[in-house]
């Protein structure tokens, strides 16, 4: 009890542990704060700002591993161990270490190539393999996902060769609307032209006007015509949403029954 309480005691012990006290704190408060401001940023960044945002999560992952390294050196030096010295005397174990290491090394290339080549940045929606959702962070060891259903998923970067990225281009809403063929064309024409008429200007997330591109398909008795705007990168699901419900109310006006 007595050497427990001596060792708890000693002067290296005391400046370990404040050592260890101090970064933890100057980390957490670093990491929660740039956090917050990635988290309230994200949303509604333009293509400039999520650059911005990601060599702030960059940052922040660069600067857990510098504070890690840093406080090993201290320690050391407060045990009087010749940095140096020590890591010139590893010798066989170092190079047993950097077998273990070479995954995290290739996890740190990764995630640079995916920086430099503007891959993706916070705030983009990606889909890798079959998960699809938002990028929420992008380190030099991992990135982070998170779907439409709140679950997030961390991909070493190592492991990611082929992301589609659905916010670099435009998305196209496309809707299709199939009717019995014993309705009459023209008055099919007569009420989309309505439809379009009130979904134009309507649609928050269009980037064009509501284009009707005449009959899709027409057999089985049936006949299927289809609209088509462009929106901003994937609202095209919310803006499908939008369509469906105004074309309810205007073919049910015109008294015209959808299949």
């Amino acid at each position: 009890m007595r050497s427990f309480i001596r060792v708890i005691t000693s002067d290296k012990f005391v400046g370990t542990m404040i050592v260890a006290i101090l970064s933890l704190v100057l980390f957490y408060v670093i990491k929660e704060s740039l956090l917050k401001y990635i988290n309230k940023k994200r949303r509604k960044a333009s293509k400039f700002q999520k650059k911005r945002l990601t060599l702030l999560y960059l940052f922040l992952s660069i600067f857990k591993y510098a504070i890690f390294l840093i406080d090993i050196v201290i320690i050391l030096g407060i045990f009087g161990i010749n940095v140096t010295a020590f890591l010139a005397g590893l010798g066989l174990f170092g190079v047993v270490i950097g077998l273990a290491l070479q995954d995290l090394l290739k996890d740190f290339i990764s995630g640079i190539f995916i920086i430099l080549d503007n891959q993706y940045s916070v705030g983009d929606f990606i889909e890798i393999g079959d998960f699809k959702g938002e990028v929420i962070g992008v380190g030099l060891k991992s990135t982070k996902i998170r779907d439409y259903n709140g679950d997030i998923k961390v991909i070493s970067n190592r492991n990611i060769s082929e992301v589609i990225n659905l916010s670099q281009m435009n998305s196209k809403a496309v809707v299709l609307f199939t009717f019995s063929s014993d309705e009459s064309l023209l008055k099919i024409e007569e009420a989309v032209d309505k439809l379009i008429k009130k979904l134009n200007g309507n649609l928050k997330d269009a980037l064009s006007d509501v284009q009707y591109k005449g009959v899709e398909e027409y057999k089985d008795s049936k006949i299927t015509v289809k609209l088509t705007v462009d929106v901003r990168p994937t609202k095209h699901y919310s803006t499908e949403n939008q369509i469906l419900r105004e074309a309810k109310l205007v073919f049910d006006e015109c008294d015209i029954k959808i299949k």
